[in-house]
């Protein structure tokens, strides 16, 4: 790895370190709760961390999760100051959040291979049981024409 993607990778993980123990320790408000950093991408510059999160318990509410991103927006700037004695940078990269929603779109995905394998079968089933009554009636039918 070159040097600047060490140092990203040493910033981001830095930044991903302190949210989580500022959220965990320092924040009372109980939206936040059951937040979790899910990653941290810096751009080039290092000037925007971009910060996927996600809620652990109620994320699948929609409404939960935008009380969560609204009271985390809130905050930001809070937090962002808090980052300033951990990476020691002249500039501290500016907060953005943002809600992962893969872990969503995976469940949604698996749901759907699991119904399709689902129905796989099922019409494996069917037509092994229409197969076999065939195969049955069909082999034995010639063999009684050849023996007459």
């Amino acid at each position: 790895m070159s040097e600047p993607g060490v140092r990203k990778h040493r910033i981001a993980g830095a930044i991903r370190k302190h949210l989580s123990s500022e959220l965990a320790r320092e924040v009372a408000d109980p939206r936040l709760f059951s937040l979790a950093i899910a990653g941290v991408e810096l751009t080039p510059d290092l000037s925007i961390a971009k910060v996927s999160v996600r809620l652990m318990m109620g994320g699948e509410e929609e409404e939960a999760r935008r009380a969560a991103m609204g009271a985390l927006n809130r905050i930001a700037p809070g937090l962002r100051s808090s980052l300033a004695p951990v990476l020691r940078m002249r500039r501290v990269p500016e907060l953005r959040f943002a809600y992962d929603e893969t872990v969503d779109i995976n469940a949604e995905i698996e749901g759907v291979l699991r119904d399709i394998a689902r129905e796989d079968e099922q019409k494996r089933r069917e037509l092994d049981a229409q197969g076999g009554a065939r195969a049955l009636s069909g082999p034995e039918s010639e063999d009684e024409r050849d023996d007459s």
